[in-house]
């Protein structure tokens, strides 16, 4: 009897013993690249709180002509946490998507972007970059960067430029 009692608390405890999965780093699916603001607000309803929208100006980046700009979402469900992300847009097509994040996941998450993409293509002081999945770990400040198809070549560029 007590044998098998020990065994039932060894397999009660066995979950907390083991490592912690990665987290889960799928680009959310609520995420279209190209789509409109209005298009992204809809999709976004029920997944958190615009709490801002604003222009970006000067203009960043390379794919708006004629406008930037950016909404931020509070409590937006990724990696199991409700957290901030930003959304920006090239002339009213989504093309960034910032998710923070906190220090203490830096290495979960490219630990798990690393399983999911192989190795990161560029690995900078402040970010690692799995580029052709268009993905990023930043840190500092803590987040993770989505990109669309069509900003990977200038971020090619830019990471592959020589250090001023």
């Amino acid at each position: 009897m007590t044998r098998f009692i020990v065994t039932l608390l060894a397999i009660a405890f066995l979950p907390a013993c083991s490592t912690p999965s990665p987290p889960q780093v799928n680009k959310p699916d609520l995420i279209r690249f190209g789509a409109s603001r209005d298009q992204v607000l809809a999709a976004l309803e029920g997944h958190g709180t615009i709490a801002a929208e604003r222009t970006i100006e000067p203009i960043q980046l390379p794919t708006a002509r004629h406008a930037q700009t950016q909404i931020d979402v509070e409590g937006f469900m990724y990696a199991g946490k409700p957290r901030k992300m930003e959304l920006v847009f090239a002339d009213d097509s989504l093309d960034l998507v910032w998710i923070l994040t906190e220090a203490d996941e830096e290495t979960a998450f490219i630990e798990a972007f690393r399983q999911r993409y192989g190795e990161p293509t560029h690995r900078r002081t402040d970010a690692t970059f799995f580029l052709d999945a268009g993905v990023a770990v930043r840190n500092d400040p803590h987040e993770v960067l989505f990109i669309s198809e069509r900003l990977k070549a200038p971020y090619a560029a830019w990471l592959d430029a020589p250090a001023p």
